[in-house]
C-alpha cells in the first residue's frame, strides 16, 4: 500500500499547497520495545507529521513519555509476548500502518507472529524473511563462509564435552559470545562477551548459560580497540536497491565488548561493501546493522554480527543530515524517496543510558580523564536524538533518580541493627 507524503503535516485530509487537492494522512508508525534508539526515530517521524504510536518495555518507559504521540508502557518481553500482540492487533484496526521492531525481541515477536497481526501493519519481518536466520550468529557466520566474507574462527558450543574439547590446547584468549544475544541478556544481563584467558575461565562462563540451554560461539578474539569496530547501517529494499546506507565506527562502548556509546561517522568502503553482498546473500530485505572489527594486523574488516533491529545508533544517520528516520519509515510505507545524500563525515552521537554509566565506572575506578572526555563528544550532534521535547528527558532522570533513592534506602537499611525497624 503506497500512501502521499506530499506537504502533509498532520493526520487527516488535508490540502496541498501546490494542487489544493486532498491527500490522504500518512499511516501510523508503531515503534516497539525502544530504548535510546526510540526518541531520535520518534523526533524526527512526528516533525514530519506521521502519527506515532510508541510500545515500551518498563525498563524505558522513559521513551514513551512525551507530547504529541500515543506513549504507553507495556510489561517486558518476552515474558508478557501475547499481551503484545493483542495490542498491535488493537492497534491495527486504527487504520493502516508500519511496525518498527526496535529490539531484538520485537523483531522475532514480529518475525514469528505475522501471521495474526492485520495486513494493515505492514513490517519487513515475517516467518519467510530471513531476519531469524542473520540473528543467529552461528548461522550468520555460516552464510558468511558460502560468500567468502571474513569472520573469526569459532566453534559452536552446547555441551560441556564442546567446552572440554574446544579448550584444551587452545589459544588463549578465547571470545565467548551466545549466538543469539537478547536470549542471553534476558537471563546474565548486558555483558555477553567475555575475553577469557583460561580453561577454568571458560568453564566459570559457559557452564550456567549452556545449563540454561543457551548456545555459544567460542573462538578468536581479532585485536584491535575499540576504534577498529565498524558498522555499515544498510536499508535494503525488495528490489535489491539501498534508500539507505551509510557507515560509522564506535569511539567509546560499555560495558568493555558491549554496546557503543559513542559513535562517529566515517567512510569505511569495504566495510559496507562486505554488508552489502551479506544482505544480498541472505536475500534480506529491511534494516540492518552490520557491524565489522578491522584486524589492527591486517587492516582487513572481519564480520562480528548483524543487528536486524534499530540501532541505538541509528539517530547518527538523522544527525549527519541523511535522514535516515524517515528514509526508513517511507520505504517501509512506499513512499518516493529521492537519493540519499552523502552523510557529514565525523559527525558524533552519544547513547545516553550507556555513557553515563561509562563514565560512572570511570569516576569510581578513578580512570576518568577529562581531558579525554571531553575530546570524545567533539562533533557530537545528538544525544540519543533527544531534543525538543522535555517529556523523556525528565523522564528518565525520575528513573535514574527513584534507582538511587531504592539503593540508597536499601543500604540504609543493611546498617541497621536487627531488630529494628
Amino acid at each position: 500500500m503506497s500512501f502521499s507524503a506530499r506537504q502533509v503535516r498532520r493526520p487527516g485530509w488535508v490540502r496541498t499547497r501546490a494542487t489544493q487537492s486532498p491527500v490522504r494522512r500518512l499511516p501510523r508508525a508503531v515503534v516497539l520495545d525502544p530504548s535510546d534508539n526510540g526518541p531520535g526515530l520518534v523526533r524526527a517521524l512526528r516533525g514530519r507529521g506521521v502519527p506515532l504510536t510508541v510500545l515500551a518495555a518498563p525498563t524505558y518507559a522513559w521513551v514513551a513519555c512525551g507530547r504529541d504521540f500515543d506513549g504507553r508502557v507495556m510489561g517486558a518481553l518476552p515474558h508478557e509476548w501475547e499481551t503484545w500482540v493483542e495490542a498491535i492487533q488493537e492497534i491495527a484496526g486504527e487504520g493502516p500502518g508500519v511496525l518498527i521492531p526496535a529490539s531484538d525481541n520485537a523483531c522475532e515477536l514480529v518475525a514469528r507472529e505475522r501471521a495474526r497481526i492485520p495486513s494493515s501493519l505492514c513490517s519487513f519481518e515475517s516467518p519467510s524473511s530471513s531476519h531469524l536466520e542473520l540473528m543467529d550468529k552461528a548461522r550468520l557466520y555460516a552464510l558468511a563462509d558460502r560468500l567468502g566474507i571474513p569472520r573469526p574462527m569459532t566453534h559452536v558450543v552446547t555441551s560441556r564435552t564442546d567446552v572440554e574439547s574446544v579448550g584444551r590446547g587452545a589459544d588463549f584468549p578465547l571470545l565467548l559470545k551466545p549466538t543469539l544475544s537478547h536470549r542471553w541478556r534476558r537471563l546474565f544481563g548486558d555483558r555477553r562477551a567475555f575475553l577469557v584467558e583460561d580453561l577454568p575461565s571458560l568453564r566459570a562462563v559457559a557452564m550456567p548459560a549452556l545449563e540454561a540451554g543457551l548456545t555459544l560461539l567460542v573462538g578468536e578474539y581479532i585485536p584491535g580497540p575499540v576504534t577498529c569496530i565498524e558498522s555499515a547501517f544498510i536499508l535494503r529494499a525488495q528490489d535489491g536497491s539501498l534508500p539507505l546506507a551509510f557507515t560509522k565506527r564506535k569511539l567509546a562502548e560499555q560495558p568493555e565488548l558491549g554496546a557503543g556509546s559513542i559513535h562517529e561517522v566515517v567512510d569505511a568502503f569495504d566495510t559496507l561493501e562486505f554488508a552489502r553482498r551479506l544482505l544480498e546473500g541472505a536475500d534480506f530485505v529491511g534494516l540492518a546493522t552490520v557491524e565489522m572489527k578491522r584486524d589492527e594486523r591486517t587492516g582487513r574488516p572481519i564480520l562480528i554480527e548483524a543487528n536486524l533491529r534499530l540501532s541505538q545508533a541509528f539517530a547518527l544517520g538523522d544527525a549527519a543530515g541523511v535522514d535516515a528516520s524517515w528514509r526508513l519509515y517511507a520505504t517501509l510505507a512506499g513512499l518516493p524517496l529521492a537519493p540519499q545524500p552523502a552523510p557529514r563525515q565525523e559527525t558524533r552521537l552519544v547513547v545516553a543510558t550507556l555513557e553515563l554509566r561509562r563514565v560512572l565506572i570511570l569516576l569510581v575506578n578513578r580512570r576518568l580523564v577529562f581531558r579525554d572526555l571531553l575530546a570524545g563528544y567533539r562533533g557530537v550532534r545528538s544525544v540519543s536524538g533527544l531534543g525538543g521535547d522535555p517529556g523523556p528527558i525528565l523522564c528518565l532522570l525520575g528513573h535514574y533518580a527513584r534507582r538511587a533513592a531504592r539503593r540508597t534506602a536499601d543500604q540504609l537499611r543493611a546498617l541497621r541493627p536487627h531488630g529494628k525497624n
